[in-house]
C-alpha cells in the first residue's frame, strides 16, 4: 500500500512539474530576433565532462567547445554544417570541391579522398584510412568535428584517443575576433595529437606543456605526469567567467588560412604583386557571399542552392532575382552589359571562364593549396610539401555542360579491375606484397619517385588474383599486364583527372577575357582552347612528360575548333568585303530605283501629252 501511494505521488508530480527535454531551438544562441548587434560573450569555461574551470584550480583542464559553446548553441546542428559533415554520405554532395588527399611516395600514390559523392574521389575507408588516421594525415587544416569525433574501432587507436581526447569543432578558428587566435598554433597542437587542447591554446588563452603522441599507451591522466594546462593571468573575472571576443562575421584572414592558393611560378618573394579578388578589394568579405544560418550550411555560389542562389554571379549582378529592384544588381552590383558578345557564350561558358583566376597560358601552371600542401605554418613548423601536383587554370567542361576554369590533379594508385570497375588498394596493402620492389631507393623525377614499366609489371604480378586483375592508374592511363607478361597502357574513365572549380580571384571587366575582342580566345594558337596540361605521372617516359590540350578536356573536336578559329583571321577582310558588297548592291539597287523613277516619269509625261 505504501509503495502504491509513493507511485501515485510521483506520477502526480510529473503532471504538475513535467520533465522538459532540452529543446535546441530554445538555446540562447539559436535563432535571430532581428537585432544586428552582437551579444557579449562573458561565459564560464567548461571541460569535456561539463565541469566549470576555475581560476584557482590546481590542475586546470582545457575547455571544451562542445560543452562551453554548446551551452548556448546547438552543437549537433552546427556539426551537420558544410565544414563538418564531410563524413556523412546522406548529405547532398553539391558540386565537386577541393578534396582531402592521400599521398604515399613509396607506392607512388596520389589519391583525392572524400565521403562526398563526387566523381573521381575515394572514401577514406576505401583507401584503408581510419577516422583516427585521417585526422593524423590532415591535421594542419582540419576544422574539427566529423572524423575527429568518431569513436575508433582499433584497440590502439582507442587508447590514443583516450589520451588525446576528441578533436572537437574549433569554433574559435572562425569566430574569434581576438588577434591572438593563431591557427598555426592549432596545427602544431594537432600534429602533437593534443586534440582536446587545441581551442584553449590556439586562442591564446592558455599554454600547454606536453605532447600526447609521445605519452605511453599506459599513461593515466589521474596519476601520471603528462600534459599540463596553464591559463593566462587575469583571464578569469571575479565570478570565474571569461570574455570571448566573438564575431558572427568571420574576417577574410580566418577563411584564408584554409582557403588560400598560390601559383608556384609567381614565387613567394613576388606574392605581393598578385592582385586580390575584385570583390575583396572593393570592401566585401568572404562571408558576404558565403553566408550561413544556424545550421552552418555555407552557401557555395551555385545555382542549385535554393535561397542561396541569389548569391551567385548572376544572382548579384542581374536583377532577375530581386523583385524590388529588377533594374539593378544586389547592393548596387554593376549589371554587365556584354556589348557585342554573342548569346551563345552565356550558354557555353560560366561567368568564371572569363573573370576568374589568371589568364590561361600555353601551359597550365602548377599550384599549391593551403589544405593540400599545409601552408600557413610558421617558423620551425613550416612544411615544404610538393605533392600532390595541382594544375590551373584548366579550361574544361564541367558537370553543368559549361566550360569554366578548374584546378586539376591526376590520380595515381594501384587497384583491382573487375567488370570494368576499379577498386583502389590501400598503400599499406600494396606495400605488404610489393615492398621489395617499391621500397627500393629510386631517383626522383619532378618530385615523384620514378617508376618503370618493368617495376609496374612485377608489382601487378604480385597483386593479381583469380577474381580480379591488378592494374595501376597514373597520368591519365591505366597500366595492365598483356598476354606476354609485359605492360600495356590504355585510357580509362578512372584515370581521368579530378577537377574542382577555380572561382577566385575574380577579375574586373577591364581584365576579363574578351576585353581585346575575339582574339583573346579565337586564334589558332589560343591558350583558351589549345593550352596544354601536363599529365602528371611517376612513370618514366623516354619522350618526357606527356600533355593534353584543353580542347580535348572541353569535349570539342580539335580540327573543328582550329578551323573555326582560323576563320577569324579573315573576318576583318570578310567584314570589309561584306560592307563593300552591301554598298555595291545598294548602288545597283539605287541605279535601278532611279531608272524606274525615270521610266515612271516618262510614262507620266507621255500620258499627259
Amino acid at each position: 500500500m505504501k509503495q502504491l501511494l509513493l507511485l501515485t505521488v510521483f506520477i502526480a508530480s510529473l503532471l504538475v512539474y513535467p520533465v522538459k527535454a532540452e529543446d535546441p531551438e530554445s538555446l540562447i544562441g539559436q535563432g535571430n530576433d532581428g537585432n544586428r548587434s552582437g551579444p557579449v560573450h562573458v561565459i564560464e569555461l567548461l571541460d569535456d565532462k561539463g565541469n566549470q574551470i576555475r581560476s584557482k584550480d590546481a590542475d586546470p583542464k582545457p575547455f571544451s567547445t562542445r560543452k562551453t559553446c554548446g551551452e548556448c548553441h546547438d552543437y549537433e546542428k552546427i556539426a551537420a554544417g558544410w565544414h563538418f559533415n564531410g563524413h556523412d554520405t546522406d548529405i547532398e554532395a553539391g558540386r565537386p570541391g577541393e578534396p582531402w588527399m592521400l599521398v604515399d611516395s613509396k607506392t607512388r600514390t596520389q589519391v583525392p579522398m572524400s565521403d562526398r559523392n563526387w566523381k573521381g574521389v575515394f572514401s577514406p575507408e576505401q583507401m584503408g584510412v581510419s577516422p583516427w588516421e585521417f585526422v593524423k594525415q590532415n591535421f594542419s587544416h582540419f576544422p574539427g568535428g566529423s572524423y575527429g569525433e568518431m569513436e575508433p574501432d582499433e584497440p590502439d587507436e582507442i587508447i590514443r584517443q583516450e589520451i588525446s581526447g576528441s578533436f572537437e569543432i574549433n569554433c574559435l578558428a572562425c569566430h574569434n575576433a581576438d588577434p591572438h587566435q593563431d591557427q598555426s598554433v592549432a596545427a602544431m597542437q594537432s600534429a602533437r595529437q593534443n586534440y582536446r587542447w587545441i581551442p584553449a591554446v590556439s586562442s591564446g588563452m592558455a599554454e600547454v606543456k606536453g605532447v600526447a603522441s609521445a605519452l605511453d599507451d599506459f599513461f593515466d591522466p589521474e596519476f601520471d605526469e603528462g600534459i599540463k594546462t596553464a591559463y593566462k593571468e587575469n583571464l578569469f573575472d571575479s565570478e570565474d567567467k571569461v570574455f570571448f571576443d566573438i564575431t558572427g562575421k568571420p574576417s577574410n584572414e580566418r577563411c584564408y588560412f584554409c582557403h588560400s592558393s598560390q601559383k608556384l611560378s609567381v614565387g613567394e618573394d613576388q606574392e605581393w604583386t598578385r592582385d586580390e579578388d575584385v570583390h575583396l578589394a572593393s570592401g566585401l568579405n568572404c562571408v558576404d557571399c558565403h553566408r550561413n544560418g544556424d545550421d552552418h550550411m555555407i552557401t557555395r555560389g551555385t545555382e542549385s542552392e535554393g535561397p542561396g542562389q541569389t548569391l551567385t554571379c548572376e544572382g548579384c549582378h542581374t536583377g532577375e532575382h530581386h523583385a524590388e529592384m529588377p533594374e539593378m544588381g544586389r547592393l548596387g552590383a554593376p549589371e554587365p552589359a556584354h556589348r557585342g558578345i554573342p548569346v551563345v557564350h552565356f550558354e557555353k561558358l560560366t561567368c568564371t571562364a572569363c573573370h576568374s583566376g589568371p589568364w590561361p597560358k600555353e601551359e597550365a601552371g602548377r599550384w599549391r593549396t593551403a589544405r593540400m600542401h599545409k601552408t600557413g605554418l610558421h617558423g620551425k613548423h613550416n612544411l615544404e610539401i610538393t605533392q600532390p601536383h595541382v594544375y590551373a587554370p584548366v579550361l574544361m567542361k564541367g558537370a553543368d555542360g559549361k566550360i569554366g576554369p578548374y584546378k586539376v590533379l591526376w590520380p595515381a594508385y594501384w587497384g583491382m579491375l573487375k567488370d570494368e570497375s576499379i577498386e583502389p588498394m590501400a598503400p599499406k596493402d600494396v606495400l605488404a606484397k610489393a615492398k621489395n620492389i617499391l621500397g627500393k631507393n629510386a631517383e626522383k623525377e619532378d618530385d615523384w619517385k620514378s617508376l618503370t614499366e618493368q617495376q609496374i609489371a612485377e608489382v601487378l604480378k604480385l597483386l593479381g588474383s583469380e577474381d580480379a586483375e591488378a592494374v595501376y592508374v597514373a597520368g591519365g592511363k591505366l597500366y595492365r599486364l598483356n598476354a606476354k607478361g609485359g605492360i600495356e597502357s590504355q585510357t580509362h574513365a578512372a584515370a581521368e583527372p579530378y577537377a574542382w572549380p577555380l572561382a577566385h580571384d575574380v577579375r574586373p571587366v577591364e581584365q576579363a577575357l574578351g576585353v581585346r575582342k575575339c582574339k583573346d580566345c579565337h586564334t589558332t594558337d589560343s591558350a583558351f582552347f589549345f593550352g596544354q596540361v601536363q599529365m602528371d605521372s611517376p612513370v618514366k617516359s623516354d619522350g618526357g612528360p606527356e600533355f593534353v590540350e584543353m580542347v580535348k578536356l572541353q569535349g570539342i573536336d580539335r580540327l573543328y575548333m582550329w578551323a573555326f578559329n582560323f576563320s577569324f583571321v579573315f573576318r576583318p577582310l570578310l567584314k570589309i568585303v561584306a560592307f563593300a558588297s552591301c554598298g555595291l548592291i545598294g548602288l545597283v539597287l539605287l541605279a535601278y530605283v532611279l531608272k524606274a523613277v525615270a521610266a515612271f516619269s516618262n510614262a507620266c509625261a507621255k500620258e499627259d501629252e
